[in-house]
């Protein structure tokens, strides 16, 4: 009777824990990350605003993500700490770069 009340419990830990995970949107990036093996995908996409995530191997998520931008014809200007400021024309695009766990890199880009 107990190994029931064991596996009962064990299973609603992991509904409730794979329900409230599927919700998260860094979570759904870093499966599509290793399921497609791309190097950057996008979390969310807006009119001005675009956030991507890329795999932090040693760095390397930096540099996807700053050549993903340079792909689009966007010219890096100035490094501010966590932020990137690049230019095109007469627009400016900021990217703020946080970790998110120790495996990732989130960025969060803004045209202004």
């Amino acid at each position: 009777m107990k190994w029931k009340w064991g596996l009962i419990i064990f299973t609603g830990i992991l509904l409730v824990t794979g329900t409230l995970l599927a919700f998260n949107v860094e979570v759904r990036g870093a499966a599509k990350l290793a399921l497609t093996g791309s190097p950057v995908v996008t979390l969310s996409s807006a009119e001005d605003s675009t956030t991507v995530m890329a795999k932090m191997d040693e760095g390397t998520g930096l540099q996807d993500v700053l050549s993903h931008v340079e792909e689009n014809g966007w010219v890096f200007k100035e490094q501010l700490g966590s932020t990137f400021l690049f230019s095109k024309g007469d627009e400016s695009l900021v990217i703020m770069l946080k970790m998110w766990t120790n495996q990732y890199i989130v960025a969060e880009m803004t045209e202004g």
